[in-house]
């Protein structure tokens, strides 16, 4: 790059922007930076403003000719800064591209495989499940909705939490990491909408469910490409068989694909057969390629159907690697599931199927009662079932729309006992005998209140656990 091609603003610091600029900076890029949502307090900007220079959103803003604009995915296009960058023809790229671009560069990776996920679903719990079957015979660092984690021989120890799975937070993953001196062989980041291209391998878990971003011009399944259209020589890409927008997109960038099925059918007839397949027949998980089959007897305590998609990609992926059946089938034979994850448990002598983690939607919610509703048919039909439903926080993840929720009430509510509705929007739906609460904690605390041992409490609050 020329000089001037080192000029560079920085759109967007709530979300992540901060570290993409500190990292550019540290490498030599001259920085501006606007805080396009005005969230930052003002002893951030103090602090940042020793760095590069912080604007607020309102102010006047020039673009230099050749400067590049760093803009997030989901940023509105009409925004002022974004919108003159496009019309005067400066180079505009994703934080995602931007961040892939720094790692390369730094060098900060090199020594290590790096694996990247991203998907409208299943991404934590494929990072995880996969960060245990990996740890059997590496070292593993592991970022993901949950905190940052290292891993050796199928044990995780909490670096940090509250890092956020925006693009830029790998970077900050990095420097914790750093810090720690840790050096793995294995990374092992869960991205939102899209990948930045430092990956050897990029997984895809799911481009279901798609929706709006950046105003609804742009779709989320698009901005998930980036997996692929960002992706290094030599990378693998490891795809959702019903994710046929992602093969397309493969076979024309000429990727090396692995596909995985995890039951759900492409709509494309012809694509029925994939590399790495999986069926569940009662508590058994079965993997399958062209030349094995991985059998593997699963616990009791969680609803297995929930977790198709990160078994199928994470054993795709292991497979890709050339990590011995063993490891596979030790740890899916010891997989408990996942905090949140439609995980059942006990508290206070009730039932508990948890299901609030930040990915959860509203058919999500509909599974977590079916399988309250399985548990209660094989044990007690007297037990009482009542539900914690809602958002913690509107903005995790798009929310749970409120419509959606009025509208699973109007379907199911008649089969539960009781239901506690919780966040602010929810106050809007009024539903017969509903309670109301401000968050996870108060739904609960309701919940216990109004039920007796033995009955059955199903937790599907959208929130970071």
């Amino acid at each position: 790059m020329t000089a001037g091609q080192r000029d560079a603003v920085v759109l967007d610091l709530t979300h992540a922007g901060i570290p993409i600029a500190k990292e550019m900076v540290r490498l030599g890029y001259n920085v501006r930076a606007i805080d396009v949502y005005d969230t930052l307090d003002k002893s951030t900007i103090s602090d940042l403003q020793q760095i590069f220079p912080v604007l607020s959103s309102n102010e006047t803003f020039e673009l230099k000719p050749a400067e590049i604009v760093v803009a997030p995915v989901h940023l509105n296009p009409e925004y002022h800064v974004l919108k003159s960058a496009k019309e005067k023809g400066n180079n505009v790229i994703t934080h995602h591209t931007m961040v892939g671009k720094l790692i390369l560069e730094s060098g900060r990776l090199s020594g290590s495989k790096v694996i990247e996920l991203t998907g409208t679903k299943a991404k934590t719990s494929t990072a995880s499940i996969l960060a245990d079957i990996l740890s059997l015979s590496m070292d593993v660092v592991l970022h993901t909705s949950r905190g940052l984690e290292h891993w050796k021989d199928g044990v995780a120890t909490i670096i940090h939490k509250g890092l956020s799975i925006a693009p830029g937070s790998i970077l900050s993953a990095i420097e914790k990491i750093e810090e720690a001196k840790i050096r793995p062989e294995v990374f092992i980041f869960e991205t939102s909408i899209g990948g930045t291209g430092c990956a050897d391998i990029g997984i895809i878990t799911s481009l279901e469910q798609d929706y709006g971003i950046a105003n609804n011009t742009a779709l989320a399944s698009d901005a998930k490409l980036q997996m692929l259209d960002n992706a290094k020589d030599e990378s693998i890409a490891i795809i959702n068989l019903s994710a046929e927008k992602a093969l397309k997109r493969a076979a024309e960038k000429d990727l090396k694909t692995i596909t995985f099925r995890d039951g759900k059918r492409s709509s494309d007839t012809s694509k029925t057969t994939s590399d790495v397949n999986l069926e569940i027949e009662d508590d058994r998980v079965v993997i399958t390629t062209e030349d094995r089959t991985i059998d593997a007897t699963m616990e009791d305590g969680f609803d297995i159907s929930a977790y198709t998609t990160a078994l199928s990609a994470a054993a795709a992926t292991s497979i890709s690697i050339g990590i011995e059946e063993k490891d596979i089938i030790d740890t899916f034979r010891s997989f408990r599931g996942l905090t949140g994850r439609m995980v059942k448990g006990e508290l206070e002598g009730r039932i508990l199927i948890d299901n609030s983690n930040s990915g959860m939607d509203i058919r999500s919610v509909k599974r977590a009662l079916d399988y309250a509703f399985s548990i209660s048919s094989d044990n007690n039909n007297n037990r009482n079932v009542i539900m914690v439903l809602g958002e913690e926080a509107e903005q995790v993840c798009e929310g749970l729309p409120p419509e959606d929720v009025s509208d699973f009430l109007l379907k199911n509510g008649k089969s539960l006992d009781m239901i506690t509705l919780v966040g602010r929007r929810m106050l809007d739906i009024k539903y017969d005998g509903a309670c109301y609460a401000r968050t996870f904690e108060d739904g609960l605390s309701a919940a216990l209140q109004h039920t007796k041992f033995g009955d059955i409490i199903i937790l599907c609050v959208k929130c970071f656990r």
